[in-house]
């Protein structure tokens, strides 16, 4: 078998950021949903680093626990689109024929459609909340993982190691999980922070849509919805999770291109 290994570099990166991730609300300086109207709107203080809200909870421990919201929720739909996406990739690319003329049929349809409009769609049917946004921005972003999946399986199975593997009488579901599905999971690693960031984008947008997070949450895009009317006298509401937002996407699209460089 070929193997790929992930570049120290990018193991830093990673493990950085889970790192900080886990760690965000021990550096809250406050409860994230402690409000007193009477702080409500607040400037910059040593107490409150970023000021208050309209409710008067801490803009910087809400941004903080945040992490625990947005970036969580994006890691589930990537895992849902991730798993979907390669299970079908692999088994299409691999048995080929009808099926593969009929997944790669559907995955084609699905690029058709804007994937936040069917999310939508989909959300309609399982009710609104997070776990309903999730599955379905989920089923919507899994054909991008079958495509790529598909088509490296399709030249992988070609080549020695799996044509050995098939004379030697092992299980069609041994060869793609065992033999075939290692040696492109490189492309799926690369894959995951591009991923993450449209996740995130997506998921902040439907929440400061109100049909994301639930009220009263951490979770970015909904801090910039609640923020929005307090915008004029009062940017930082605004600014800092969208800053935040950036700073993440920025971040994972910069894991993702190093990634890519090392296993191109």
């Amino acid at each position: 078998m070929r193997a790929h290994s992930v570049p120290d570099r990018s193991y830093l990166l990673l493990g950085g950021a889970l790192a900080f991730t886990l760690a965000a609300p021990l550096l809250a300086p406050n409860e994230p949903d402690a409000f007193s109207l009477s702080l409500r709107l607040q400037g910059l203080s040593l107490e409150y680093p970023l000021g208050t809200d309209h409710l008067g909870r801490c803009v910087l421990s809400r941004l903080l626990y945040g992490f625990h919201v947005t970036p969580v929720a994006a890691f589930a739909i990537v895992a849902v689109a991730a798993s979907i996406g390669s299970v079908l990739g692999l088994l299409s690319g691999y048995v080929g024929g009808v099926i593969d003329q009929a997944l790669m049929r559907v995955v084609e349809g699905v690029f058709i459609f804007p994937a936040v409009a069917v999310a939508l769609t989909i959300s309609a049917v399982l009710g609104l909340g997070m776990g309903a946004i999730i599955v379905s921005l989920g089923a919507v972003h899994w054909a991008e993982y079958a495509r790529v999946v598909r088509n490296l399986t399709v030249t992988e199975k070609t080549r020695t190691y799996v044509l050995a593997a098939e004379a030697l009488g092992a299980s069609p579901n041994w060869v793609a999980f065992r033999h075939i599905l290692p040696n492109v999971m490189h492309a799926i690693l690369v894959l995951i922070p591009f991923s993450m960031s449209w996740a995130i984008l997506s998921f902040s947008g439907l929440s400061y849509l109100g049909l994301g997070a639930e009220p009263g949450s951490s979770e970015w895009g909904l801090m910039i919805a609640e923020g929005r009317v307090y915008m004029r006298d009062h940017a930082v509401l605004v600014l800092a999770p969208g800053l935040m937002i950036l700073s993440v996407v920025i971040f994972l699209n910069t894991l993702g291109d190093r990634l890519r460089d090392r296993f191109a």
